[in-house]
């Protein structure tokens, strides 16, 4: 017996034909990820509740083996050993500076992603008076909009709107005319 199997909800990491159980890894991965990019625990248990939810909708009810898998990834270990973290080791994920501030995640049309927080009730970002918030990284296919999503942050995705051009006002098309004489 390994020593990956000797713990029970690892028993569940396989299927019957030993392929890896979409249920384990679903769960084992999403911890992997906070524990890679040393999410806080308000972003962390976000991140489980994200996870839950979108299984919860395809497959039904979580079992507490997932939720012991999603511990596990969140510890950073592997058949190897302990995995290399993502983020800088001094870096800090922002956090709301009170409850009325929500975390957002402003993703662009080329896919780069900035952290923001928004007040609900004035509709105010932080960043109009902060500057937004320090990334770790922002390289889109390691971390982009798509990883902001899956961990449950709110997505805001941006578009452009229009530009505004100062030109000299052209010539009229249209002459008056005279009706009646």
């Amino acid at each position: 017996m390994s020593h990956l199997q000797a713990h029970s909800f690892h028993a569940h990491a396989e299927d019957d034909n030993g392929m890896p159980n979409y249920a384990y890894e679903l769960f084992y991965q999403q911890g992997m990820s906070c524990y890679r990019w040393g999410l806080p625990r308000p972003y962390v248990l976000q991140a489980l509740r994200a996870v839950s939810a979108s299984y919860m909708q395809r497959f039904g009810p979580v079992s507490f083996w997932q939720l012991r898998a999603f511990a596990y990834g969140l510890r950073g270990l592997d058949c190897a050993g302990l995995r290399q973290r993502a983020a800088p080791v001094e870096y800090r994920w922002p956090l709301p500076p009170d409850a009325a501030w929500q975390v957002v995640a402003c993703l662009y049309p080329d896919g780069l992603c900035d952290l923001d927080f928004v007040h609900p009730v004035s509709r105010r970002f932080w960043s109009e008076e902060n500057g937004f918030l320090e990334l770790p990284s922002y390289d889109p296919p390691t971390l982009g909009g798509w990883w902001f999503e899956e961990m449950g942050f709110e997505i805001m995705r941006m578009q452009l709107a229009m530009q505004v051009q100062i030109t000299d006002r052209p010539s009229a098309h249209l002459k008056s005319v005279k009706l009646f004489e």
